[in-house]
């Protein structure tokens, strides 16, 4: 190989490195949105639990107090809390979904 054969050799060479180094911080920057959409999606699973579990319990005590018909103040208490709690749970739910929203706009 000659003079030239070994100039092409090296040019390549340095090229294909110097894409590499362009292309890496892309690349972490991707693999690191992708870890926080993992993150943010088993918050928002954890959380859809949650709002699904208190809005069962929040029907149980609905119809507690049907069959009582609002005589017994605890169970109206109980439900104004339990709406509360749905209410909290629902705009955590509603946080991390515009949160995975962000992150996926981040990548475009």
């Amino acid at each position: 190989m000659g003079l030239y054969g070994s100039i092409i050799v090296l040019s390549t060479i340095a090229l294909s490195g110097s894409v590499f180094f362009a292309l890496s911080p892309i690349f972490r920057q991707r693999r690191r949105a992708i870890e926080k959409l993992k993150l943010v999606n088993d918050a928002l699973v954890a959380a859809e639990e949650n709002v699904a579990r208190l809005q069962e319990r929040h029907d149980v005590i609905l119809k507690e107090i049907c069959s009582y018909y609002l005589v017994n103040s605890e169970l109206e208490e109980a439900l104004v809390a339990a709406r509360a709690a749905i209410d909290v749970a629902s705009g955590f739910v509603i946080e991390l979904r515009r949160l995975q929203l962000n992150i996926l706009n981040s990548l475009s």
